[in-house]
């Protein structure tokens, strides 16, 4: 639970049982395998989710040569969704699919020494190292709360990547 989480503490209210009506992520996007070059990805928290399917569709598909370069942001390491399978895809893809972990609070747990990943926020500077520069043939792809989609938005077009190249779900 998160102590300023919205949905935390509703959640931690309710009982075996009960329903929660849920929707989301909003924005439809069509792949069709080939339609760009490379793909960079900034998700942060429950974000994943459309990434993680996109990526697991491009990645299976044999036919389909198209990079996947992943910032996946959270507060802390434990937070950190489907890490195995992202880590299982960057070692059977390694030329195809890379992922950076950025964490925004590193140190609360005992494994956070050896962290080799970001820390803080997603900065135009990690956009730079680990996403494909703005090119015709490639898309930047974002999922996040809020406040994270507004400044990753304001990072890529400072960054020189036009609307054409940014989808956010």
């Amino acid at each position: 639970m998160y102590p300023k989480g919205r949905m935390s503490h509703h959640f931690r209210e309710m009982c075996e049982g009960e329903y929660l009506a849920v929707k989301g992520p909003q924005g439809r996007f069509d792949y069709k395998p080939g339609q760009v070059r490379a793909f960079g990805m900034i998700a942060g928290g429950t974000g994943i989710t459309p990434m993680f399917q996109l990526s697991r569709a491009i990645l299976e598909n044999p036919k389909d040569k198209t990079s996947v370069h992943l910032i996946y942001a959270n507060t802390t390491l434990e937070d950190i969704l489907l890490k195995e399978e992202l880590d299982a895809f960057a070692s059977k893809f390694p030329n195809r699919f890379k992922v950076y972990y950025v964490l925004s609070q590193v140190g609360l747990h005992p494994t956070d020494s050896a962290w080799k990943g970001g820390v803080g926020h997603v900065s135009k500077e990690m956009i730079q190292d680990y996403c494909p520069p703005p090119a015709f043939d490639i898309q930047i792809l974002r999922c996040g709360p809020p406040g994270m989609n507004k400044a990753m938005e304001a990072h890529l077009n400072a960054l020189g990547y036009t609307s054409p190249m940014q989808f956010q779900f």
